[in-house]
Formats: structure tokens, sequence, C-alpha cells
């Protein structure tokens, strides 16, 4: 019986603890973004996530504040664009958020054709209310199908990034 017990705690022992307190990332180093929020934050690497299908659509705003629970949200609003009218959007569109814990920095690229519909002083102004958030820089777009855009905190953060529908969202979480 003892043999038993000391080989199933050698198989416990030996199985990847990394797997159940990090996320997984692909060859890359890029991890999916989940559907739904499960507290597993990163410090250096990439989410990706979104249709790469979808790429006609419009930011309606981005949203920041600080959350009771002890992180910054970012939420970003997004719409889809149907011949010139706003329509909803099924998942957003195809997206990367990367991480780099040595500069500071979080840089959200969109990809498709966006269509900027929100103004900027204002989320730099809710910046300033935020426990982590130092700068955001909005880069004019060069390339006609991606905008990119940064955000600088005071510290190295952890992130965690998620996305929902109905209607589409992309939400950032930063934690100290």
């Amino acid at each position: 019986m003892k043999k038993a017990l000391f080989a199933l705690l050698g198989l416990a022992l030996s199985f990847p603890i990394t797997t159940l307190a990090n996320p997984s990332f692909d060859a890359e180093g890029f991890r999916q973004a989940l559907k739904v929020k499960k507290d597993v934050y990163i410090t250096e690497g990439a989410f990706t996530g979104g249709d790469r299908l979808s790429s006609d659509f419009h930011i309606t705003n981005i949203r920041m504040a600080p959350n009771p629970a002890g992180y910054d949200r970012i939420v970003i609003d997004l719409t889809g664009n149907d011949q010139g009218e706003k329509s909803e959007l099924a998942r957003p569109p195809f997206y990367l958020v990367s991480v780099n814990r040595v500069t500071k920095e979080i840089n959200v690229t969109l990809y498709g054709l966006p269509k900027i519909d929100f103004s900027s002083q204002s989320v730099i102004q809710a910046a300033r209310k935020t426990r982590s958030v130092s700068e955001v820089e909005f880069v004019p777009s060069v390339v006609e199908d991606r905008w990119l855009w940064t955000i600088k905190t005071e510290v190295p953060v952890k992130v965690e990034v998620f996305e929902l529908t109905s209607p589409a969202r992309i939400i950032i979480d930063l934690k100290k």
C-alpha cells in the first residue's frame, strides 16, 4: 500500500505544476484570449483573439476604470459596419494584445478596417483615474488594415485578456 501511495505521490509531483499556474502558450508565445474571465494573468507574452473574417468595424469607445477587486479594467467597445451603418458583431475582429514587462507597455492591435468613433481625450482622462496606467498613446493609423495603440504602466503589471459578445467587447484587466 505504501509503495502505491509513494508511486501516486511521485506521479502527482511530476505533473507540470506550471500548466496549472500559468496560461499555455503556443510555440511563438501567443495565448488564445478566453471568452470569460478566468483570473489567468501573464507578465510577458501576447494574447490573440477575435474573428479573422470580421474586418469592417467601428471602435465606439474605450473605457478605463479601477475595479473594486483590485485591478484596472479596460473595455474596448466595438460594432460592425454594414454598408455604412453600424451593426452588431458576433465577435470582436481579430486582435493582438502584447505585454512587455521591461518597457511596461501593452500594445493593442486591431486588424481589419477600423473606424475610430470615440474621443481620445476622454480615454486619456479615464486613464488618470486608474491605479496602474501612466499613459495611453494613440498612434495614427499608418497601415490601412490595422490600428495600434499603447497602454503604458507605472510598474510592470499582470495582464488578462478576454472577449465578450452581445455587444462585442475586448476586455483587458491589469493587476499590479
